[in-house]
């Protein structure tokens, strides 16, 4: 087994001296979300639905039909990623495909009765579940976080 010199690491330890992962946007972006996440998913769970498979019905519920591939952007989905969780949806009997009327070649995806019922009863649920993730912000931050958080995700 080849040994490993701790000579050539402790010179990179010392120039990244002033490096903190807790000080990286990234990092914190990334622990709010599995916070939030968490949070939605503790509540919904037994609902058996994933945050993501939430974002699509709930997509759905505020634009009415719409493409795949319009929805995938809209939830900021991956393509492939979209297309499975749609596929789970439809199985479930929460959405449907159809052509568009004015466009054959396009199929669009909306939701149907019990996808609406499901959203309807999981909305308040997951404005609870914001509340939860925000509540140790005052109105302010709340109010300022959700704007930079806008631009941040801006393209």
């Amino acid at each position: 087994m080849p040994r490993t010199s701790t000579k050539s690491a402790a010179p990179a330890r010392r120039l990244a001296s002033s490096y903190r992962l807790e000080d990286q946007v990234g990092f914190l972006l990334r622990r709010a979300y599995q916070r939030a996440s968490s949070n939605l998913v503790e509540q919904i769970g037994s609902y058996d639905l994933t945050a993501p498979q939430y974002a699509t019905l709930a997509r759905l519920y505020e634009r009415g039909p719409l493409s795949q591939n319009l929805l995938g952007r809209l939830v900021a989905m991956e393509p492939a990623n979209i297309r499975d969780v749609v596929l789970r949806l439809k199985k479930r009997r929460l959405v449907a495909t159809r052509r568009d009327p004015t466009d054959k070649r396009l199929i669009l995806i909306d939701l149907t009765a019990a996808g609406v019922a499901l959203v309807e009863q999981l909305i308040p649920i997951e404005i609870e579940c914001t509340a939860k993730t925000l509540a140790p912000l005052k109105a302010g931050q709340k109010e300022l976080l959700y704007q930079l958080l806008s631009q941040l995700a801006e393209r």
